[in-house]
């Protein structure tokens, strides 16, 4: 994951003569301001740098905590112009109009099922496409009582450090069959492509190639066209940040929201996916609100 990154400052490093696993913070300071300059990055992508470089020290602790560093990249981002923390609501309709138009059905065709499904899940799980493609076939299972659980092993989050592996259980669409994506599991598990489908498969599959995975390109690619671009031409939008915030405004608790991102705090989820920060209570006349009609004033009191 770090290996793109890290060939980038070998190479600064080797020609600015500094120590590939022993460097200083001012070090890491002067290569990143030299990718900045060069590159014209941001900081989340300065970020991503420092953490690939980090990995290669001997004392990685020693730059991950570095105060030159941690300040260098503070100043940068207090010299960013303002932005919008409130991003409108997206109306998911056009979306799920189009999904309900691909049958869930075994004889519809592979790659389009394919489709709905991820775009099911990641609604209903608020999945990334890499989760999505670290889902293995074996770990798919209809309980009695309907619902679909499954995993996602080795996702991007970690648990001090170490790899975890994710569940999660989904549960039947009570009132829209073609919105229900335990139907549509059903319907690509039964697919007469997938006949021959392996142990160690994965859900997603190549479909000229049903013994390959799909890559979470792929799958990325699937949910921007096919899907996100129906309801919005917003840039860099994800659909797990459309869920989340989606099922905030149906009335979800932000807690129950959180565990099921997998996130680490809530506030992860009020900084970098929910979409509605403004505040939709009349507070106006709440505030504003008073009962003036039995209130009486000595009018000699004006005259002090």
């Amino acid at each position: 994951m770090y290996r793109k990154n890290q060939l980038r400052f070998i190479d600064w490093a080797y020609k600015n003569q500094v120590s590939f696993t022993d460097f200083s913070g001012a070090d890491m300071v002067n290569f990143l301001a030299s990718m900045r300059q060069e590159h014209t990055l941001q900081v989340s992508t300065l970020k991503t740098l420092r953490a690939a470089a980090t990995h290669l020290h001997t004392d990685s602790s020693s730059i991950s905590t570095n105060d030159l560093v941690n300040n260098y990249l503070d100043s940068i981002i207090k010299q960013a112009p303002p932005v919008s923390i409130h991003r409108e609501p997206v109306d998911m309709t056009p979306s799920l109009a189009y999904a309900r138009t691909i049958l869930s059905c075994s004889t519809t065709s592979l790659k389009p099922l394919q489709q709905k499904l991820a775009f099911l899940l990641s609604m209903a799980a608020f999945l990334r496409p890499s989760d999505l493609a670290r889902i293995p076939f074996s770990s798919c299972n209809i309980r009695p009582e309907g619902s679909l659980t499954f995993q996602v092993v080795a996702p991007k989050e970690t648990r001090k450090k170490r790899r975890i592996i994710k569940s999660f259980t989904v549960h039947p669409h009570n009132t829209d069959i073609e919105l229900c994506p335990v139907r549509c599991f059903k319907a690509l598990r039964d697919h007469s492509s997938l006949a021959s489908r392996s142990d160690d498969s994965h859900l997603f599959v190549k479909s000229h190639i049903p013994s390959q995975p799909l890559s979470s390109s792929t799958l990325s690619t699937w949910l921007h066209r096919e899907f996100i671009s129906l309801s919005t031409s917003e840039s860099r939008v994800t659909m797990r940040s459309l869920a989340s915030s989606r099922a905030l405004d149906k009335g979800v608790s932000i807690d129950n929201i959180v565990s099921l991102g997998n996130w680490a705090s809530s506030s992860t989820f009020q900084d970098h996916y929910r979409r509605n920060q403004m505040a939709t209570v009349d507070f106006t006349s709440t505030v504003l609100s008073g009962s003036f009609e039995d209130e009486f004033f000595d009018a000699s009191d004006t005259l002090d």
